[in-house]
């Protein structure tokens, strides 16, 4: 398993997902293969930060806009090319918010009582 962070990669939100793909392949996909055992590789975090609780400085905004961009580049395309990954995160989560200040507490598909981010879920593809 890969944790693919573009985000913390300093990458513009428009190449987010091509860095995203290419990270994976270089340091998930290549590696795996060249073992003997061939392993199953899969992208353990993968996501957009939708608000920093401190200020940043990065190429692209951590906002729910950036998230939803993120999704619509990246998640058709990856269930076409049956790429495993698990979405960063289900929630935000207020208490890593307060442990570790900045983007941490603020990865979630939905706010912390579980409603539905302003964002539209794809409807494409997938195994």
């Amino acid at each position: 398993m890969v944790n693919v962070h573009a985000w913390h990669a300093n990458t513009t939100i428009q190449d987010a997902a091509t860095w995203t793909f290419t990270f994976f392949k270089e340091t998930g996909l290549d590696l795996a293969a060249a073992l003997p055992n061939k392993p199953q590789m899969f992208m353990a975090e993968v996501g957009w930060p939708t608000f920093s609780s401190v200020p940043v400085v990065s190429s692209s905004e951590a906002s729910v806009a950036n998230l939803q961009l993120f999704i619509n580049n990246f998640v058709c395309t990856a269930n076409y090319q049956s790429l495993k990954y698990f979405f960063f995160e289900f929630m935000d989560i207020p208490w890593k918010a307060q442990r570790w200040p900045g983007v941490e507490g603020f990865w979630g598909l939905m706010n912390s009582n579980k409603s539905l981010k302003a964002i539209t879920l794809p409807d494409c593809w997938h195994e």
